[in-house]
């Protein structure tokens, strides 16, 4: 697949060594704002997950209550994970293509170090095969380095990326399943890689299946590439099924449940401007308009053209549907392995048209380089990204001083802090936003019976809602820490 102008000429020496200190430089900054710790759901479940897989393990055995029952499951699950009491079990959430990762890179390495290197090392693979593909598609080497330089420095890449999330991961497993199958061309090896390569994508991230169709658009060029890519997936495919069956009872389901339940078409336009206007605040908005162009270059390789817009389009549609994907900036990060088709298809106009002009082709790229960076220092200081290593220690210094300080056997009544609870210490996990006043008069009545002390942890904001209307009883603060109160649980509220 290529563009109609000439093949384009080869990166000088130069160049070569400027990226690879460039990477160097980067890599290093990425990992000097990593954090590795468990904090709310999504790290803590990755987290949570990954130590299980380093014991051999899927599940995890339910800590003990003392007999404590419940009207619902979710009173005992810490974020992150699926309780069920009948079998004493609890079970990861996530996907566990990320966990996978997390718990090879943290057994040979260290927790601290193991999951510094999948994040920091997964978004410098996902700049190198951002190049690789653009070159590939016979984009000139500026124009290529350009669309590298604004996908690794995307704010919503660095958000993910120094810490331990799955969704550029997600993306850099899509970017080498479409590099593998571009390369099928030449060879059935590259073939069986595409299919190696998109079903670790899918363990990372069950939805990138969606991109099956640009694999499927890439791989027509004869039945054989097709067949040796379905037997480098069949693997892969195999061990999801089997994965999904063992955990939620069916092949077909995931932790997430029944996710269609979030889907609505009254999200669709809402959402759908909510990704156009901040794709086109935190990426060169004239490149984003270049893209567009592209679909109607009508010498351009169709081929090309269609495997671009199914790349984004599919993705974006999809995501626009959903309830979550509209409410914050960083919710882009859904879409983040559909962003480089925008961004190629950019690449694509400009080379396109720019091909024949050298000078003009550097000076745009220099430009596009320039102007995304830009953009990166400014929304990365407006939303203080940079400072999610802060706010994510947090839980680990609460943790920490929870595990020294609190009695062996008690039980923790808590919500946003759970799954990091559940990571950092042994306790035994009580949700107080899954249970009514009724059932926590309960439990706590229960627990005083069978001896074991009750403390609550909740954010400071939460004091005058939890005390008087969730959890009411008679509690002792002890202390604050990372601007969390920590409460004792006394006996029955008294009467006034």
């Amino acid at each position: 697949m290529s563009n109609p102008n000439p093949s384009p000429s080869a990166a000088p020496r130069w160049f070569a060594w400027l990226a690879v200190f460039a990477l160097l430089v980067y890599g290093g900054f990425l990992g000097a704002y990593f954090t590795p710790v468990a904090g709310g759901s999504d790290s803590s479940g990755y987290l949570n997950a990954a130590r299980l897989l380093a014991r051999g393990q899927l599940t995890a055995p339910m800590r003990d209550y003392s007999g404590l029952t419940a009207s619902s499951a979710t009173q005992f699950q810490p974020l992150g994970f699926i309780a069920e009491p009948a079998r004493q079990r609890l079970v990861p959430t996530y996907p566990l293509g990320l966990p996978a990762h997390l718990a090879i890179a943290s057994t040979l390495f260290g927790w601290s170090i193991g999951p510094l290197l999948v994040g920091v090392g997964a978004t410098l693979a996902a700049i190198v095969l951002m190049y690789a593909i653009a070159r590939a598609w016979m984009i000139a080497w500026p124009l290529a380095a350009a669309g590298a330089v604004m996908l690794g420095i995307f704010p919503v890449t660095i958000f993910i990326a120094i810490q331990p999330l799955s969704d550029v991961l997600a993306t850099t497993w899509v970017l080498a399943a479409i590099f593998a199958a571009h390369r099928a061309r030449s060879s059935q090896r590259w073939a069986i890689t595409t299919g190696v390569a998109f079903s670790i994508a899918i363990f990372v991230r069950p939805t990138n299946a969606l991109i099956f169709p640009v694999i499927a658009v890439l791989l027509n060029i004869g039945w054989r590439p097709l067949i040796a890519a379905a037997l480098g997936g069949l693997p892969g495919a195999l061990l999801l099924l089997a994965t999904n069956a063992h955990l939620f009872g069916s092949p077909w389901r995931m932790g997430y449940g029944s996710i269609f339940e979030a889907f609505d078409y009254a999200y669709f336009g809402p959402t759908i401007l909510h990704f156009g206007k901040w794709l086109g605040l935190m990426l060169p908005a004239l490149g984003l308009f270049f893209a567009v162009i592209t679909f109607g270059l009508t010498r351009a390789a169709l081929r090309a053209r269609i495997a671009l817009a199914l790349w984004f389009f599919i993705p974006v549609i999809f995501y626009a549907y959903y309830e979550v994907s509209g409410q914050t900036w960083w919710c882009l990060r859904f879409i983040l392995p559909a962003v480089p088709a925008l961004i190629l298809s950019a690449l694509f106009t400009l080379d396109y048209f720019l091909a024949p002009h050298p000078r003009a082709l550097r000076i745009a790229s220099a430009l596009l380089a320039f102007w995304g960076i830009g953009l990166s220092m400014f929304w990365t200081r407006e939303f203080h990204t940079l400072l999610s290593k802060t706010y994510e220690q947090a839980y680990a210094e609460l943790s920490q001083w929870s595990h020294d300080h609190l009695p062996a056997n008690t039980v923790v009544l808590t919500n946003n802090d759970s799954g990091a609870l559940y990571y950092y210490t042994s306790f035994p996990i009580l949700r107080w936003d899954q249970m009514s006043a009724a059932e926590f008069t309960q439990h706590a009545a229960h627990l005083t019976r069978a001896g074991r002390p009750l403390h609550l942890i909740i954010t400071e904001a939460e004091e005058n809602h939890v005390l008087t209307q969730r959890v009411p009883a008679s509690w002792g603060k002890i202390t604050t820490v990372a601007q969390r109160s920590i409460w004792r649980y006394n006996g029955p509220a008294t009467a006034p």
